[in-house]
């Protein structure tokens, strides 16, 4: 039996664990997708920031805080039980919002960097395939708690050229070429790397491939979708004797 769980919302509606921060974008979603409400199998909540555009995210531009704390105050005023973003480079203002909500808060999967870089042997490296290499600065280690970078290795997905359609919001995505460039860009990576011991993907456009990667090197990928299904789980636990 699953015990209700006492909302937070004082709003005209109630009962979604999850609330999704996104931007206003226009690409083509698949399921998979963390802006896809098909990739869980529980009720989520988006908020849309409206006020900021995909490249003033991916570079941490500190006037797209305000707006993105307000959603996330908007959030949590709907009664969501925590906070999640819908893109890795959320991670610019991940500080931001944990201080100004009183819910747990997730803004980017690069959060679980640390804590996969200890659960490796410390002879393996963790491949992370972001939207661009680019966005991987100082600001977004210092925000997710990133201190050692040594055993990363990084790979954009802007290096395939049927992501073009998501970074330029614009064009048809072609699906397969998508993920056939995909995994040809992580098989000559781990040639390159064959010390990496798992994968993570920084991009939220890109879960909907983990399965293709992880058959293509046979290494674990951890993803968005994979850390929102996480904390939905421990916000919503199922008790174990009734």
């Amino acid at each position: 039996m699953i015990l209700p769980v006492r909302s937070r919302a004082s709003g005209p509606f109630a009962g979604f664990p999850i609330g999704i921060l996104a931007l206003e974008t226009r690409h083509h979603l698949v399921a998979g997708n963390v802006q896809h409400a098909g990739s869980f199998a529980f009720p989520v909540f988006y908020g849309i920031v409206r006020d900021v555009s995909g490249p003033a995210l991916m570079r941490g531009d500190p006037d797209a805080a305000e707006p993105i704390v307000r959603g996330a105050m908007a959030l949590e005023a709907a009664g969501v039980e925590a906070i999640v973003g819908a893109c890795g480079s959320f991670a610019n203002y991940q500080l931001e919002v944990a201080s100004a909500v009183d819910v747990p808060v997730f803004m980017s999967i690069l959060l679980e960097v640390p804590l996969l870089l200890r659960a490796l042997p410390a002879a393996r490296q963790l491949g992370i395939i972001f939207a661009s290499t680019g966005t991987f600065t100082d600001r977004v280690r210092r925000q997710c708690g990133i201190e050692d970078s040594d055993r990363i290795v990084a790979i954009g997905a802007d290096a395939v050229s049927a992501f073009q359609p998501i970074l330029a919001q614009e064009g048809k995505l072609d699906d397969a070429s998508l993920r056939a460039g995909l995994v040809d860009l992580v098989a000559a990576t781990l040639r390159a790397h064959p010390a990496i011991g798992a994968w993570l993907l920084q991009c939220s456009d890109l879960p909907p491939y983990a399965a293709a990667i992880q058959r293509a090197t046979g290494r674990p990928v951890f993803d968005m979708v994979t850390l929102i299904r996480h904390v939905h789980d421990v916000v919503r636990r199922v008790p174990f004797i009734d």
